[in-house]
């Protein structure tokens, strides 16, 4: 990116509206309008701004019942409720400067590490919103942050990134009583047989002392797009521990410091490309019984790898397919998930009449467990900047599964969007 000669103002956004229905039982799941208006502004003195809000509106009010209480979040980045049904959200803001040949990018941004499709394994930057587990597109679910970023060149083969994040922001996961809130023993909270007598939460609040900040390299090998990095940060899920007491349980959250090692190669091959990411964290906590362990943690290194193919042999259409493995050092201790756990996703998508017509059809499954998420969407561009589409998303197999858990929120969604 480079500055322009001349300044420019540019005001547009887009106008969408979805209503999903569930297939279990008929029930609206949501019935939502969102307004994404967004400010462009170029300057002729290389800093250029750009600023993009969110208006949700859902008529049903199941994915958040009520007004989500935000402990996760930030006082710099909470979104504003006007009732139950509205919310209103800063998404982006941000400067772009241009100093010394370097780009530097300065305010409440997206930053994207790895690529790989319906699971993350190194886009672990910033903290998603899990109001619809995993089923909104990543640029929507992910929570942006206020955050430097700077860009740069090492020499001719290899730039660099190195990013800062002092905003002490983290998953949002939604409540008990909300449509995708979680019930499978790997992502809920182990129930006791004694009462919960207190719940406390214990979350970093020191602006440059708690911040998050990494450094990712790339270079392109022999063909081979390469990327290293690294990331110090607070694991964006908390470390829920048990404390028995004599008059029942008491509950403590918290956020712990974590290192995550990673890197990524891709390269085409005539119709094919080759894609690989890996990441290894160093602090990582699950569930075990508390025969186990007194607070009901397990503290071990986790290693995920993807590995994926995609295919562009037919005219007009992606085929794409992917090993994603996760390799916990749970030391052989029992814990609330396996110590290796095994998923495959197929990605297809073909366009019809010169691009305006698209079939996306993918699916995910847990290799272990038999669960899985098949999502298929069919999108018309009726004009330039009007979208309608069609989509159905099936959940299958147990209640215990990271997806099965999810088998009665089966839905049909129909919905525009409009760009102006």
């Amino acid at each position: 990116m480079s500055p322009i000669s001349e300044a420019s103002v540019r005001v547009g956004g887009i106008v969408s509206a979805t209503h999903a229905v569930q297939t279990t039982d008929a029930d609206a799941q949501k019935s939502e309008v969102i307004i994404l208006p967004q400010l462009e502004w170029r300057s002729p003195f290389g800093i250029d701004l750009t600023a993009i809000a969110r208006i949700r509106a859902d008529g049903q009010n199941r994915l958040e019942p009520g007004e989500p209480d935000q402990a996760a979040i930030s006082s710099w980045s909470r979104r504003a409720f006007l009732g139950p049904h509205v919310e209103a959200e800063l998404r982006e803001f941000y400067i772009e400067a241009y100093p010394f040949g370097t780009y530097l990018k300065l305010g409440k941004q997206q930053i994207v590490w790895g690529q790989t499709d319906g699971l993350k394994v190194l886009d672990r930057v910033n903290p998603q919103r899990y109001r619809e587990f995993i089923l909104e597109e990543f640029e929507s679910s992910r929570i942006p942050l206020w955050a430097a970023k700077w860009e740069f060149s090492m020499n001719k083969d290899w730039n660099g990134q190195l990013i800062l994040l002092p905003d002490q922001t983290y998953h949002e996961v939604p409540a008990a009583g909300a449509a995708y809130a979680p019930t499978s023993p790997e992502l809920a909270v182990t129930r006791s047989d004694r009462p919960v007598t207190g719940y406390t939460l214990e979350k970093p609040d020191r602006v440059l002392a708690d911040a998050d900040w990494g450094l990712q390299l790339s270079s392109r090998v022999r063909g081979w797009d390469l990327t290293l990095n690294y990331l110090y940060h607070y694991a964006d899920t908390p470390v829920i521990r048990r404390f028995e007491q004599e008059s029942g349980v008491h509950v403590h959250g918290s956020y712990e410091r974590t290192h995550t090692f990673g890197g990524s190669a891709s390269n085409a091959f005539g119709d094919f490309t080759l894609r690989a990411e890996m990441g290894y964290t160093t602090n990582r906590y699950i569930q075990a019984p508390a025969a186990v362990e007194k607070d009901g943690v397990i503290r071990g290194g986790e290693l995920t790898y993807a590995a994926g193919v995609d295919w562009m042999g037919l005219s007009d259409t992606l085929v794409s397919v992917q090993l994603i493995q996760s390799w916990f050092d749970r030391d052989g201790m029992p814990a609330a998930r396996n110590t290796m756990e095994t998923d495959a996703t197929l990605l297809v998508e073909r366009t019809f009449l010169n691009e305006v017509l698209t079939f996306r059809n993918q699916l995910i499954q847990d290799i272990d467990t038999g669960d899985g998420l098949l999502s298929v969407e069919l999108a018309y561009d009726y004009l330039a900047n009007f979208e309608l589409r069609i989509e159905a998303n099936l959940f299958y197999g147990s209640q215990y599964g990271r997806f099965g858990q999810f088998d009665a929120r089966d839905h049909l969604l129909v919905g525009f969007g409009y760009g102006f």
